[in-house]
């Protein structure tokens, strides 16, 4: 990966349907330049899938939280295999983390109010059996939200 590389992706994490003929002008390359680079980029992996990133608000999941997960017995190997099933089938689980520390697992999770949030506490509840404890964090304000990786 080179500047010129760099220069694409960044471009691209901040619009992602930037026309070619911009992405030629700001990296110096011709569009067809552009298209066998870009091309590369996401046969190498470095982009992985192209989407477009939706307003919550303005399709009503007002709720957004963070869910604090703690394993009945964290040393379990199906622990891990359980929870993935689990979050899978259920669409309001945007992102899924494990992590290290007091707590096993992160949710960050998207639901229109607190009657949507138990229905999906209840849902999440019964997909699974390995989790003993969940600690609901509701989002207040949100400073920063992004996508953008440093380069």
């Amino acid at each position: 990966m080179d500047e010129t590389d760099r220069i694409l992706l960044g471009l691209l994490q901040q619009n992602a349907s930037i026309p070619r003929a911009e992405l030629a002008r700001a990296s110096g390359l011709s569009p067809a330049g552009v298209h066998k680079r870009l091309h590369k980029l996401h046969l190498e992996g470095y982009i992985r899938r192209t989407v477009g990133i939706l307003d919550r608000a303005k399709l009503g999941l007002d709720l957004l939280c963070f869910l604090k997960l703690t394993f009945k017995n964290n040393l379990d190997a199906s622990n891990l295999p359980a929870l993935r099933r689990a979050v899978e089938g259920l669409p309001e689980v945007l992102e899924c983390y494990t992590l290290t520390g007091s707590d096993d697992a992160l949710l960050k999770v998207a639901v229109r109010d607190h009657v949507a949030l138990r229905d999906f506490l209840r849902r999440f509840s019964e997909s699974q059996q390995v989790v003993g404890r969940v600690e609901t964090c509701i989002v207040l304000e949100e400073f920063k939200e992004g996508t953008a990786l440093p380069l």
